[in-house]
């Protein structure tokens, strides 16, 4: 017997050569609960696609490129896996590059991965005014935003993105320490050039105001999504005289919380008995015993999957779309989830306070 074909999956699945085609293929059309049937059907029957004929005559690398800021936060793993399980499923292979927060290592990486022949770009790293969102469409290749969005894009027009709702994760983050009766807050935050950390602070400030207290009740502290400089921050903060300590500390990422941690725990302090402490992303570490981290559920594989299968629809589109990220766009919002644990106090104190 003969490697399996296209057309052995439609007859084995009732279904039209097309469909098969479109759906191992990523294009638009095909029902998600029907490309995974097909997908799986399949992997069981050992159909292997011929890539090198597939490239000659779609002119593709079959390769797509992920940048993100730092490999070593826990977060980005997660994300990693996502785009790379959703690419390997539709026969692309995924390069990963890391720009340790520099624009300029993001502009040479996008480049070397142009250069490379990559038939599109996932971009996790995107700041305030990126100037290198116009290096990418200047380029004509197709590329996706995700985690991280342009908060006014301007003359950039829409810009497809698979982002968190973070307004909405900064400001249930921030009412639930308030509905505790906390009143004073340390916020170590995310870079405010990252739209992450800007909807979030955003979100916590409103929170605030819900609760008739003047902003100053929590202390604002950028600490760029580093993990040294939130412990750092932290520790000077636990040095102030007792009555100017925070009772809660909420950070923008689980990597400044394990940081932030570290230093309440130095400082002879207990967690949450002493001091409450939420974190944002919910990556693997938040819930071991002994850390049970109160946090914001961010999504991070289900937002790698929708990333690449949105670039890979790009990707396949025929026409004058691929080059012109405008002519259809679109924008994928997730809802994030409070995920309450005991390091932030619930189970001691309950809710005390309304709006």
């Amino acid at each position: 017997m003969g490697k399996p074909t296209i057309k052995d999956i439609a007859e084995k699945m009732n279904v039209s050569a097309a469909t098969v085609s479109n759906a191992l293929n990523g294009k638009a059309g095909v029902a998600e609960s029907k490309r995974k049937k097909i997908m799986e059907t399949a992997r069981l029957m050992g159909y292997q696609p011929n890539v090198f004929a597939k490239n000659l005559v779609n002119q593709k690398s079959l390769a797509i490129g992920l940048i993100v800021s730092s490999i070593s936060d826990p977060f980005y793993p997660e994300l990693a896996r996502g785009v790379q399980e959703r690419a390997g499923e539709q026969g692309y292979g995924m390069m990963l590059f890391n720009t340790n927060h520099d624009k300029q290592v993001e502009r040479n990486s996008i480049e070397t991965l142009n250069a490379r022949g990559v038939d599109g770009i996932i971009l996790s790293t995107v700041l305030r005014d990126d100037p290198n969102i116009g290096l990418l469409r200047g380029l004509d290749i197709p590329f996706v935003l995700v985690n991280r969005h342009l908060l006014d894009p301007g003359d950039m027009g829409c810009i497809d993105s698979v982002v968190l709702d973070n307004y909405q994760g900064g400001y249930a983050s921030a009412e639930h320490l308030l509905k505790m009766g906390h009143k004073r807050v340390s916020i170590i935050a995310g870079s405010q050039e990252a739209s992450t950390a800007s909807l979030r602070l955003r979100g916590a400030l409103d929170a605030v105001k819900a609760f008739d207290l003047p902003d100053d009740h929590f202390d604002i502290n950028d600490c760029g999504y580093m993990t040294d400089k939130a412990y750092d921050t932290a520790k000077k903060i636990l040095n102030k005289d007792t009555s100017q300590r925070p009772t809660a500390f909420l950070c923008h990422a689980d990597n400044m919380a394990l940081g932030v941690r570290e230093a309440v725990f130095e400082a002879g302090m207990r967690i949450p008995e002493d001091i409450a402490l939420i974190g944002f992303d919910d990556i693997a570490f938040a819930s071991i015993s002994g850390v049970e981290l109160t946090t914001v559920a961010h999504r991070q594989y289900e937002m790698g999957l929708q990333g690449a299968q949105l670039l890979i629809e790009k990707i396949t589109e025929a026409g004058p779309d691929n080059a012109d990220q405008g002519a259809r766009c679109h924008n994928i919002i997730l809802e994030p989830k409070l995920v309450v644990r005991k390091s932030c106090g619930f189970h001691l104190t309950g809710y005390t306070h309304t709006p």
